[in-house]
């Protein structure tokens, strides 16, 4: 069977105890020096010094130990709060009170010269009192302060955590779009694929070639949170060629990117699915083509198309621009500026 420890085991003091008693001590002295100036000896008033610093030392320690012991029996969480704090209080002054009353003995008794008057022992006992309080309201407070910190810092931790699964909520969102995005993707150009074998062989050769470089972008960069501009522009040169080759005259693109922007970056396959929307959402004829533009604007990218709305479509766009919204809310603190007017639709995406 273990021994139980004592619960008064703790009799050293740290340099911070050490510190605050020292200004107790300190405060003592002077309250003290002012108002017996006149009635003990200066000698007498200098060894109060010594003898306060001992006497507060002996006092912090032994409400610590009650602090302690208390905090085991009756925390502060506990329903007994305001009993724990009255408990505390008065088995700190009772305690003070003795070890006081015993200074004031050996003092007395083996000093011949410390006479201890009735005016010397009011102020101590006020003094003990109200320094048994303020030692109490030390300990309070840093007990409240320890746990404002902890309250911080699992707040902080909480945040963290709830922003990291909203990024990657928002990321799996994106890759959901994009894995929605290419099998239709697939299915067309399978279908484009299909009628150029009969058509022109050679074409339909560029155009697997071009789908092949599409597909292998797509599964080399999905996993990736950003790539360069120039790497995303590279793939979407090849992504145009095969809208280019399935759509013909109907479907007009422009590029133009500052070469200070080529380093910057984005998401992948985020022009991809910007371009698949457009087509998805608008009317394109040889009479009145899609015209796409892409373009730097300081530290931004433009992607612009002509509105010309279909009137039936399958799906709206809503979903997919604000997935990429909260990916992007994650990547930068830049918003994606999208700007719809009668004549075209504008998305200005941050570079990064």
């Amino acid at each position: 069977m273990s021994e139980s420890k004592p619960v008064f085991v703790s009799m050293k003091l740290n340099k911070t105890e050490i510190l605050y008693i020292f200004c107790l001590a300190t405060c003592v002295f002077l309250l003290r020096f002012v108002i017996l100036f006149y009635d003990l000896p200066f000698y007498v008033l200098i060894l109060i010094y010594p003898i306060s610093f001992i006497t507060l030392s002996l006092v912090w320690i032994a409400i610590r130990n009650i602090h302690h012991y208390l905090d085991k029996v009756m925390p502060y969480n506990s329903p007994q709060f305001v009993w724990r704090i009255v408990l505390e209080v008065l088995a700190g002054t009772a305690t003070a009170l003795v070890i006081i009353n015993l200074i004031f003995f050996l003092a007395g008794y083996q000093v011949s010269f410390f006479e201890v008057d009735r005016k010397l022992r009011i102020t101590t006992h006020t003094s003990v009192v109200l320094i048994v309080l303020l030692i109490n309201a030390l300990f309070l407070g840093y007990y409240y302060f320890q746990h404002w910190k902890i309250a911080l810092v699992q707040a902080a931790k909480l945040e963290k955590e709830k922003a990291l699964t909203q990024k990657y909520l928002a990321q799996l969102q994106f890759v959901n779009l994009q894995n929605q995005l290419n099998p239709h993707f697939l299915f067309n150009s399978i279908t484009s694929l299909n009628s150029l074998i009969f058509e022109n062989q050679q074409l339909a050769s560029d155009f697997l070639k071009q789908l092949a470089k599409v597909y292998r972008y797509v599964l080399q960069h999905k996993e990736k949170e950003l790539v360069a501009l120039q790497t995303e522009l590279t793939f979407i040169q090849s992504y145009l060629s095969l809208l280019k080759t399935r759509f013909g005259e109907a479907f007009r693109y422009q590029i133009d990117i500052d070469d200070a922007a080529l380093q910057k970056q984005i998401p992948p396959v985020t022009l991809q699915i910007l371009i698949e929307n457009a087509i998805k959402h608008n009317v394109m004829t040889l009479e009145s083509p899609l015209c796409v533009e892409i373009k730097s604007e300081e530290d931004y990218l433009k992607v612009r198309n002509n509105l010309q709305k279909k009137s039936i479509v399958a799906a709206s766009n809503k979903i997919g621009l604000e997935n990429l919204k909260s990916l992007y809310g994650f990547l930068t603190s830049e918003n994606i500026e999208i700007i719809e007017n009668h004549a075209s639709f504008i998305i200005k995406l941050p570079l990064i």
